[in-house]
């Protein structure tokens, strides 16, 4: 766990040209971060830095394949609805867009992106120019991120990924054109699983990976007080 400490998604400068064009160009809606948002960010992705963890989320693993699970500790404080659980960690690129990829822990962002000659040499070098050729924008956290790669999928989540950018602040943080935030969209009470709807509106995302996921909810696992696994799921 403490391998994945990126408090913020990494994104280099021309890749940010072009995503601040495209967002403009192609009409995607991106919340500008409020003041509350942005300070929730700056003291999360502290606790990152420090932590790794935050101290009151805990990392347990899940029976059935599932890995590990992010939980919030039965002693914290509950998340209350709309705060900020964390920026999901994780590396931009653009690449093209029929390539696959196989990463089960990326977002697919923005497609159908055009990009001049000059641009397509410096991301796409491999791959001579074409003028019409179409590109991707993805966030992956596979290599690098932090315990929001963790968080299981749920078709009953309590946690949605919306998009946000971050305008000129004086929070210290890094201005960019966007970003994914994880974001509590019910209250989430001591021990239980912080989860997050994977599909998108098309639902393609577990069709592709050719997995039927397992229909979990946020108090499928719960912790004891003592950290103890608590499972529904032994009753069937």
């Amino acid at each position: 766990m403490h391998k994945f400490k990126l408090p913020k998604p990494i994104i280099n400068p021309e890749i940010s040209k072009i995503v601040s064009r495209e967002v403009r160009k192609q009409k995607i809606v991106v919340t500008r971060a409020s003041k509350k948002i942005m300070n929730e960010i700056i003291q999360v992705s502290q606790a990152i830095e420090r932590f790794g963890l935050p101290q009151y989320l805990v990392a347990k693993k899940l029976p059935h394949g599932l890995g590990r699970g992010i939980f919030l500790h039965p002693d914290a404080k509950p998340i209350l609805k709309r705060q900020v659980i964390a920026p999901y960690g994780g590396e931009f690129s653009i690449s093209p867009q029929n390539l696959d990829d196989d990463s089960v822990y990326a977002f697919g962002l923005i497609n159908n992106i055009l990009l001049s000659k000059v641009e397509q040499q410096h991301l796409d070098p491999k791959n001579r120019f074409h003028s019409r050729r179409y590109y991707s924008l993805n966030l992956d956290a596979e290599k690098k991120g932090n315990f929001t790669r963790f968080v299981n999928h749920s078709e009953k989540p309590n946690i949605d990924a919306e998009l946000y950018k971050i305008p000129k602040n004086t929070f210290g943080l890094a201005e960019t054109p966007i970003t994914v935030l994880y974001i509590a969209n019910k209250k989430i009470l001591p021990g239980e699983q912080l989860v997050v709807c994977y599909e998108d509106e098309d639902k393609t995302y577990w069709g592709a990976l050719k997995i039927k996921p397992l229909h979990i909810t946020p108090q499928t696992f719960t912790l004891s007080p003592s950290l103890k696994l608590i499972s529904s799921l032994a009753m069937h």
